[in-house]
């Protein structure tokens, strides 16, 4: 099978997008570039971004598909049926920058991960300036019924960030 990671260029990411959806597909390479070299120290390989007006997998805003050696590499975007602006936005491309950042460097890319955990920690305090902390999902009884929950901090007793507010704001 052909190493496309090798291949596939940022030129070739502006040329696909922007042949597809034009300046907004221009736009969102340039937004992936920031992204890449302000939180991922350029690490991210380039990789085909697909921008959509459906949404295939349920309600997903956006989903970043990883298997070099089948399926290949994207990061698929939706938008709504009249794109004049993206259902996703640029918190989502970031989201998905994880996963991507997470499966190429052969970590579990799951939301429940320890490496998702620490990259979700790491860009908050990058973006906001604040530290918070992301702990691993549990399962507790609380009256008489067992429910998920992250843990606090293990060392200052911390509430941790609930997986549902695991998102990021850039």
């Amino acid at each position: 099978m052909l190493d496309v990671t090798n291949v596939f260029s940022v030129e070739d990411m502006r040329r696909f997008a922007g042949e597809a959806w034009g300046q907004t597909g221009a736009d969102i390479v340039d937004r992936w570039c920031e992204f890449n070299a302000k939180y991922f120290a350029n690490a991210l390989k380039p990789v085909p971004l697909v921008i959509t007006n459906t949404q295939p997998f349920g309600k997903r805003l956006a989903f970043c598909s990883y298997n070099p050696d089948a399926s290949g590499r994207t990061i698929t975007l939706n938008v709504p049926s009249a794109h004049k602006k993206l259902l996703a936005d640029n918190n989502t491309l970031l989201h998905e920058m994880v996963h991507q950042f997470l499966f190429e460097r052969g970590e579990n890319a799951a939301h429940l991960s320890p490496g998702w955990r620490r990259e979700i920690m790491r860009l908050t305090k990058i973006i906001t300036g604040k530290d918070i902390w992301a702990g691993p999902s549990k399962t507790v009884r609380r009256d008489g019924v067992v429910v998920r929950i992250n843990a606090p901090h293990p060392q200052t007793g911390e509430a941790s960030l609930p997986q549902k507010n695991s998102a990021l704001a850039a």
